[in-house]
């Protein structure tokens, strides 16, 4: 499989399954935070970890696909996607944009070098293997929060999302 492709087929994973999980997350729960003493983790919600994964993965696309490296903005904020199905909506939009991407580049792109605007200059390459670690990063902890509020309000656990081997892809 193509390096391109591999990355962009983790974006959409990610994506996917949070998703998924939000097909799970009772709408009080979505930008629920736990109390600062007791947690080892930053103080964001799942709501926003799920928002900062896929507007990162937007940002880096639109970035490189149009040279216009502007943050997501309006259309990632809390009071926009204040229920599950609107983040659900959103993050459906990013797996088009991934896969537009997809279908525009190829692995001979890679290499090449781009500036970003902090300044800093870097390779597509590089830029896509460090947003796939934070995507997951914030995936990671989307579903530590998720499982915090779970803990504290007795609610069930989300069933364990099956490893890619038994879901066929």
């Amino acid at each position: 499989m193509p390096i391109l492709r591999s990355l962009t087929q983790e974006y959409k994973r990610l994506l996917t399954e949070s998703h998924t999980c939000l097909n799970a997350i009772p709408e009080a729960a979505l930008y629920w935070r736990p109390a600062l003493p007791h947690h080892d983790f930053s103080n964001r919600s799942s709501g926003e970890s799920f928002i900062a994964l896929a507007g990162g993965i937007e940002y880096v696309i639109n970035g490189i696909l149009s040279n216009y490296w502007d943050h997501p903005a309006e259309w990632t904020m809390r009071e926009t996607l204040s229920t599950p199905a609107r983040l659900q909506q959103y993050l459906t939009d990013v797996i088009s944009l991934t896969s537009k991407f997809e279908a525009t580049l190829t692995d001979d792109d890679l290499p090449k070098v781009i500036y970003l605007p902090t300044p800093r200059q870097t390779t597509i390459g590089t830029l896509l293997v460090e947003r796939l670690a934070l995507a997951a990063q914030h995936y990671g902890q989307a579903m530590a929060t998720w499982r915090a509020f779970l803990s504290t309000t007795h609610h069930t656990a989300p069933p364990p999302i099956p490893p890619e081997s038994e879901t066929g892809t």
